[in-house]
């Protein structure tokens, strides 16, 4: 029988550890930002006195050098650590915490798409799967009953529906070269990659 997710308990993963994508040779991701979410990411830093990081992350078409993309169609907000992890708006040192225990977010009312999407990489009929990623998937299923998770269902779909229309585009993705010390000589310089 299918569960309904909650955040677990004092659980805050999802704003601290990154993970590589699509390989680990790329390096570590950031929180994913559509174009028209950069800026207001950026404001809000700025209103919060935060330091923060934005590197592009998908691009399409060719520029002239055809050493990258003709355009950025996402942006990524990177971690705080030098091994990519810990949202640069989670608040780690306060001592409010989110309803269910966690680190509070400074800018949860207006966080990201992907923020609002999160765990849910896809849905069918009855069920949402889950990213494996997510400690609530690790403890129980990454397969959950599509109720209580109707605004993340929404904001999965809008960062869908941004994508469909380059499915035919040359793509190119922005490795980060960023990642725990033990892989970064393995990494990829910093900079754009075709997609295969």
């Amino acid at each position: 029988m299918l569960k309904e997710f909650h955040c677990i308990q004092d659980c805050s993963d999802c704003c601290i550890n990154r993970q590589y994508y699509p390989s680990i040779d790329y390096g570590k991701i950031g929180v994913l930002l559509l174009r028209h979410e950069k800026k207001q990411v950026e404001n809000l830093a700025e209103a919060h006195k935060i330091n923060i990081i934005v590197l592009p992350r998908l691009g399409i078409g060719t520029n002239k050098k055809s050493n990258g993309p003709s355009q950025v169609i996402a942006y990524q907000l990177m971690g705080t650590n030098t091994d990519g992890n810990y949202c640069p708006f989670l608040d780690i040192k306060g001592k409010n915490r989110s309803p269910h225990g966690g680190f509070n977010c400074a800018i949860y009312d207006e966080r990201p798409l992907s923020c609002h999407a999160y765990p849910a990489l896809s849905e069918n009929n009855t069920n949402v799967e889950l990213d494996c990623n997510c400690k609530f998937s690790c403890q129980y299923s990454n397969h959950v009953k599509k109720n209580l998770l109707e605004s993340e269902l929404i904001a999965l779909s809008t960062i869908r529906n941004n994508f469909d229309r380059f499915t035919q585009q040359t793509i190119w993705r922005y490795a980060t070269h960023i990642g725990e010390e033990s892989v970064t000589k393995s990494l990829l310089p910093r900079g754009w990659y075709l997609q295969d």
